[in-house]
């Protein structure tokens, strides 16, 4: 093991910051994910509401385990070799960030549809896609693709504006 990679580098500390964030949501999940809504006593749903955040979580704190792991043998190439970022990618990084902060905040009064549509279109343009065909197929139909997934699939409750669930409802016939 050579000195450089004793180093605790951004990456790394970046790491160790997700796991230990994911390790405590793990343990105070009770109390981050809101009670299923009863009805004469019984759940409405046979999926309790804290699994899906608690597998994803679970797996984010494995995967930084690993990666952490990896990166302490100095099987994985980090990114700063001393270079600081340009003020171009700090820019990125900040409007990327903005970006997840609004889809957050207009979640509840848009919708999951609308919201993530705006926010789909957002980061495409972004990142530099300028096909409006390409960014048409991802912020319309990934959207509604995740959203009938999750609702009809996996039972899960996504805000809704209710327009939008009446159509949904009519489209598939219920």
């Amino acid at each position: 093991m050579t000195g450089n990679s004793r180093r605790a580098t951004p990456e790394m500390l970046t790491v160790v910051v997700l796991l230990i964030v994911s390790a405590l949501a793990l343990v105070f999940l009770g109390s981050l994910v809101e009670p299923p809504k009863l009805l004469f006593g019984r759940s409405l749903t046979a999926i309790a509401p804290s699994l899906f955040p608690m597998i994803i979580i679970a797996a984010l704190a494995v995967m930084c385990a690993i990666l952490l792991l990896v990166m302490r043998a100095g099987g994985a190439e980090t990114a700063s070799g001393g270079e600081s970022l340009a003020q171009s990618e700090w820019q990125r990084g900040m409007v990327f960030f903005a970006i997840m902060i609004g889809y957050a905040l207009t979640m509840t009064p848009f919708g999951f549809l609308i919201s993530s549509a705006i926010a789909m279109v957002a980061m495409s343009l972004l990142m530099g896609t300028r096909s409006v065909l390409q960014i048409f197929c991802v912020a319309g139909l990934g959207p509604v693709a995740l959203y009938l997934a999750a609702t009809r699939l996996l039972a899960v409750s996504l805000p809704e504006l209710n327009t939008i669930e009446i159509i949904y409802a009519r489209l598939l016939g219920e």
